[in-house]
């Protein structure tokens, strides 16, 4: 079988993704599978070992990039789409990018797989789902590894700010979209189902034993040491350090005489520090803005708390005394041979799956106390065998009475315990018994894969708050089957309508009408244009109104329209060839999908780019996710009542999507540059103004009570965590924004993250102009 293999973690650096990688990739190939590797790094490469391949892929970071001359936020810079996205969402689209250039020239493979986590699947998923010819018939299954929105609770995180919270939205898509899923635990694949869905496809298959831990005679000889515990891991919350520590330090206190040693890489204690906008898994990020971050937090009178530097402060006493000693971490082979001195081995986790501690200190044949309720339970425990120790953080002095059960063990008895785990663990992880399993799966997801016709979303019960669209709306039209109305208003815009037709007609789609609303123009040569246009073009209609404004006009076109599709375009804007043939694709294959947008591409006096995304609840309360050059089913959007005339001003498009999506309708972004928005210095949105978009979103607010009261709990915390939504830009990126009244420590903070957010657009170059700007703006807020 032929598998692609993606991953946000390359083999064989340090962290659980990047030894289930190495370990899984090993398996198939050894089992003369080709199998190829596309996973994020720190250096470019391909490496090739008899029927494996890892391909390394290296992010664009704008971090690192030497200066450019290409628009901070244009496709054409050297980082695209990591200068116009957040870290994850640009990982994905980089990751999707690779494995469909790498199939245009390698053919496709028999399945994809993906881990769930930071939902670096989404843009494959999504290119899938809308078309993409070289990931048609091509199954994508989804190993639940450790979403990072199940993550964020574990480690006592907010986990609404924006990029954070976005991730975990990618990561739920991912799980609704993909064809296919497999979990290690049944702990994992309970939460999941509780989260999002309990009727979701789960297959249960524990991860593969690694090669160099299956033969006994090749380890280290297990020689436990009397009173040595040994906790390896990361430093991180959900891991249970604190509660750890705390516990021992009692025990310490209350005379129990045994040395603990903690090895593992440092985290972030959120709970107790500074967060200066950046998680400690972005490695590459943390890296080469550690200087720049630090210097920000000193003038903000706070610096990022270190979970190494918690401890050793907290426990400072037991580390002098030796009882403690915390450890960076170690080479493998020196931890194993660290491990292999150890009487025990403690697994205190808040939150686990299937951790590779557990899985290599089971197959070192140590005892191991574990806590109970999580993941890594599933390995130490079966009908027909106990292989370790459990304890439970919820009953008092639970891990004190195990925990002394085991210093109590004879030398015979602690060998016994860790020749048990691993036998047990061969039963469950044998590389054969799992290839059995994976394989057995994977042919299942193949032989079931099918075409959908209705597209996953969020929005949905049993997570969401909305059922699906009635399809007798659709099926009462009487409009033309397959044909495409091009809807497009016009005031005063003579000297771009021109090239706004010649996009149209440059259209592959061979179905099109088009129709133009006057709407009352007044300048003599947008009215001679008109004349000329009438005159020239046989095939398209003009209506001439007085004026009656842009949300009226839409609707007076959508009801002449006698296309089963209403194509709203601008009369300054323009659209790519191949746009309208996509869209009528995606919207006959999926008949919840109301309306279909792309990402946006401003000229005139931008280069920016603006990176759309489906609609989705609650986020689109809050701030909308894709343009007014949307295509839109016309039944389902004259059904809904259309653009409402009360939000003249401004948003009447943002209104409408709401509107649309509470009825059950849903609106899906082609990821790809398909709408080109002009920007003017004169146009409406150039001339919006803070206190009129915020009477205008009260507007919305009240036109959809219930759907904001529904959602009002996640509204909260948006708003809470990421400021006024009106100034939000991109979901998938952090926002911090003002508010009047500011107080001298928020006007500090204020600056310090425009600062920030220059330096991630391009470059230090820019500070100094931005910052400019940025005092203007508060001289304005001040007046």
């Amino acid at each position: 079988m032929k598998i692609f293999l993606i991953a946000s973690e390359c083999p064989p650096v340090p962290g659980g993704i990047a030894t289930y990688v190495g370990n899984m990739a090993a398996m198939f190939s050894d089992a003369g599978h080709d199998i190829t590797v596309f996973a994020r790094s720190s250096q470019t490469g391909i490496e090739e070992k008899n029927k494996l391949k890892i391909i390394k892929i290296v992010p664009k970071d704008t971090y690192l990039l030497n200066s450019t001359k290409a628009h901070p936020r244009s496709e054409t810079h050297p980082a695209f789409p990591h200068n116009v996205m957040g870290y994850w969402g640009a990982i994905s689209y980089q990751l999707a990018e690779e494995v469909i250039n790498y199939i245009r020239t390698h053919g496709q493979p028999d399945i994809i797989e993906s881990e769930d986590y930071s939902g670096i699947a989404y843009f494959l998923l999504q290119k899938k789902l809308l078309g993409c010819p070289e990931l048609q018939r091509v199954p994508i299954v989804l190993n639940l590894h450790s979403s990072q929105y199940l993550l964020y609770p574990a480690d006592k995180m907010p986990s609404y700010h924006l990029c954070d919270y976005w991730v975990g939205r990618m990561e739920k898509f991912c799980i609704l979209a993909a064809d296919g899923i497999f979990a290690p635990t049944q702990y994992i694949a309970q939460q999941v189902k509780t989260t999002l869905n309990p009727d979701l496809d789960i297959e249960i298959i524990p991860l593969p034993a690694p090669q160099k831990l299956l033969h006994k005679e090749q380890l280290p000889l297990s020689l436990p040491t009397p009173g040595d515990i040994v906790y390896f891991g990361r430093l991180e919350v959900r891991k249970g350090i604190i509660p750890l520590l705390e516990a021992c330090s009692q025990l310490w206190d209350a005379g129990i005489n045994f040395q603990l040693t903690a090895i593992g890489g440092d985290t972030w204690y959120y709970l107790q520090g500074c967060y200066s906008g950046y998680r400690s898994d972005e490695k590459t990020k943390v890296l080469a803005v550690q200087s720049f971050q630090q210097v920000f937090c000193i003038s903000l009178n706070c610096t990022p708390l270190y979970m190494k530097a918690y401890l050793t402060e907290k426990y400072r006493q037991y580390i002098k005394s030796g009882k403690l000693i915390i450890s960076s971490p170690l080479p493998q082979a020196q931890l194993y041979e660290r491990v292999k001195k150890a009487w025990c081995v403690v697994l205190p986790s808040l939150w686990e799956n299937f951790p590779n501690t557990c899985l290599e200190s089971m197959l070192l044949g140590k005892a191991i106390l574990a806590s109970s309720a999580v993941g890594h339970v599933e390995m130490l425990q079966t009908a027909a065998m106990q292989a370790g120790l459990v304890f439970d953080w919820q009953k008092s002095n639970d891990f004190a009475h195990k925990f002394n059960q085991v210093l109590n063990y004879s030398t015979t008895e602690i060998l016994e315990l860790g020749s048990k785990a691993r036998t047990l663990i061969l039963k469950i992880s044998a590389p054969e018994n799992v290839l059995s399993k994976r394989m057995a799966h994977l042919k299942k997801v193949i032989g079931q894969h099918e075409d959908r016709n209705i597209f996953p979303s969020l929005n949905y019960l049993p997570h969401g708050k909305v059922s699906y669209p009635s399809s007798l709306v659709v099926d009462t039209d009487i409009s033309i089957k397959g044909r495409i109305s091009i809807c497009i208003p016009f005031y005063n815009c003579g000297h771009y309508i021109g090239e706004t037709l010649n996009s149209v007609f440059a259209s592959t789609y061979p179905d099109l009408e088009v129709i133009i609303f006057n709407d009352g123009s007044t300048e003599k040569k947008s009215l001679e244009t008109l004349a000329v246009i009438e005159q020239t073009h046989s095939n398209l209609k003009i209506i001439h109104s007085k004026n009656l404004g842009v949300a009226t006009a839409r609707n007076k076109m959508a009801e002449i329209a006698s296309g089963e599709y209403i194509a709203f375009l601008d009369a300054d804007d323009q659209v790519s060839p191949t746009f309208y043939t996509q869209v009528a694709k995606v919207l006959k294959q999926y008949k919840n999908v109301g309306f279909v947008a792309s990402w946006i591409k401003e000229f005139g006096n931008s280069e920016k780019v603006w990176v759309a995304w489906n609609t989705e609840f609650p986020y689109l309360l809050c701030h909308n996710t894709l343009g007014v050059c949307t295509v839109v089913r016309k039944a389902a959007y004259l059904a809904a009542g259309g653009m409402k005339s009360v939000l003249a001003e401004n948003l009447e498009d943002y209104e409408c999507w709401v509107n649309m999506c509470e009825k059950g309708w849903l609106g899906v972004v082609i990821p790809e540059l398909h709408y080109f928005y002009r920007i003017r210095s004169d146009s409406r949105l150039q001339n919006s103004n803070r206190e009129q978009l915020l009477y205008l979103y009260e507007l919305i607010a009240e036109e959809h009570p219930q759907l904001y009261q529904d959602y009002g709990a996640e509204i909260y915390h948006l708003l809470n965590q990421n400021g006024a939504s009106w100034l939000w830009d991109n979901p998938s990126q952090n926002t911090v924004e003002f508010n009047v009244n500011m107080t001298g420590m928020e006007i500090l903070s204020l600056v310090t993250n425009k600062l920030k957010k220059v330096y991630s657009d391009g470059g230090i170059s820019l500070i100094l102009n931005r910052s400019l700007l940025v005092g203007k703006s508060l001289l304005g807020t001040w007046r």
